[in-house]
């Protein structure tokens, strides 16, 4: 069969070297976190596979991927059920990330391990880019990409193993909504700002503004904003 379909994204986003189960699983997860999937509906596997252009096997496969990040449930012989994630489960979520991602950051800042850039701020730009656009798949791929490359600057796998394990079970959900929003564009913008305080090899503001970054991400979650607390 074709190459995998995008339902309101760009056919150029789907990514022909990577394999239909690990498309469908970008893919899927783009719909739960816009909302298009929404969470407490029953969806058939048959009916994710005849949109998507593609067999069930995949799709099948793709799901239980899924469910190991526990966005979804699967339901025998029925299908599968979008999660709505506890407010206990992100604020668990969000804890664990500060701890691990601001540190880390400071600790990048005042070693200096990153020399250039330019890579980091093109995939900041692309994700704002993609953020205006309500391209999903494309905006989970750079935010997810450029968190990891700045950590990446540690050298220590099982870091970016953890936390892309953990952005993966706390994903945006209904960023429908909140497309276009001041307090979600001010939260991609932020990208920048982390970029420019690093770069100044100024660690403190850097790991201010992550432990901000996060907040505001939390919030986004929910659907609200989180008051700014002192920097």
């Amino acid at each position: 069969m074709g190459v995998p379909l995008t339902w309101n994204d760009s056919p150029a986003q789907a990514v022909a070297t990577q394999s239909f189960r690990e498309q469908a699983a970008r893919i899927i997860r783009a719909q739960i976190v816009s909302g298009r999937l929404e969470p407490g509906s029953m969806y058939s596997i048959g009916e994710i596979a005849e949109k998507l252009n593609v067999s069930i096997t995949p799709v099948r496969e793709a799901l239980h991927d899924l469910a190991r990040e526990g966005l979804i449930e699967m339901k025998r012989n029925r299908g599968f059920l979008v999660r709505t994630p506890s407010n206990k489960e992100l604020d668990d979520i969000v804890q664990i990330r500060a701890m691990l991602e601001v540190s880390s950051v400071r600790e990048i800042t005042e070693r200096a391990l990153i020399a250039d850039f330019a890579a980091l701020r093109h995939l900041s730009r692309k994700t704002e880019m993609s953020a205006r656009a309500g391209e999903w798949i494309g905006f989970l791929d750079t935010d997810r990409e450029f968190h990891l490359a700045i950590l990446a600057a540690l050298d220590n796998p099982k870091l970016l193993e953890i936390v892309g394990s953990l952005r993966d079970q706390s994903r945006l959900f209904g960023l429908d909504k909140m497309a276009g929003s001041a307090h979600f564009l001010q939260s991609t913008r932020e990208h920048e700002l982390l970029l420019d305080a690093m770069e100044a090899q100024d660690p403190e503001r850097a790991a201010s503004i992550m432990a901000t970054h996060l907040r505001h991400v939390r919030g986004i979650w929910a659907g609200r904003t989180e008051p700014d607390q002192p920097r």
